[in-house]
């Protein structure tokens, strides 16, 4: 955003030597460093990042490795060697990136909806805590309180075995879900035994 969508992932593509892309991230990465720190000292029990732009659905699996993997896995790193613990959210299908993630140090993905949930679990699941992944416009937002349910009982059967997770969306709910069918995710967690 610092630099613009556009013209900045087009310098990913066509300058990805170029020193003032590295200059930028480490900006970025330095300023997401004092936020989450600064979070933590007002009281947070955990941090939140989101890179929306690093996914398939817009940069490639090389660009993704290339460009924010090393900034997200020190900014991970970084915050553990502080006591805080950090989820990360990627917009899109992040099937493809799944096994570079498995290899952060210890953090929460929240997982966007168009993402295998069976894949994650066997991926970055088996050692970090999920979050997600139903269909928050599809599911939650235009489905019936059953669909809800039943979309719910499906990733609570997959991910609760052996799993750390968080039941969750698969990205940001719409302000006009109805009521009843959030209360029917919150109601189905609580019969599968999952809500805390």
């Amino acid at each position: 955003m610092l630099r613009g969508i556009e013209e900045f992932l087009m310098e990913l593509l066509t300058e990805p030597e170029n020193p003032a892309i590295q200059q930028l991230l480490e900006v970025c990465y330095q300023s997401h460093l004092a936020v989450h720190r600064a979070l933590k000292k007002a009281g947070a029990h955990f941090t939140s990042m989101v890179d929306s732009l690093a996914g398939p659905d817009v940069a490639s699996p090389e660009m993704f490795d290339q460009f924010a993997r090393p900034y997200e896995e020190r900014l991970v790193k970084d915050l553990a060697a502080d006591g805080i613990f950090t989820v990360i959210h990627i917009c899109g299908d992040t099937t493809r990136i799944l096994d570079s993630l498995a290899r952060y140090d210890s953090c929460g993905f929240e997982l966007d909806y168009k993402t295998d949930a069976v894949i994650a679990k066997a991926t970055a699941g088996a050692r970090h805590v999920l979050f997600g992944n139903i269909d928050p416009s599809g599911v939650i937002a235009r489905g019936t309180p059953e669909e809800v349910r039943e979309k719910t009982r499906e990733l609570i059967s997959l991910w609760k075995p052996g799993a750390h997770f968080v039941l969750n969306a698969g990205c940001a709910i719409p302000p006009t879900t109805p009521p009843e069918n959030i209360r029917a995710l919150i109601q189905t967690a609580h019969e599968e035994g999952v809500y805390h």
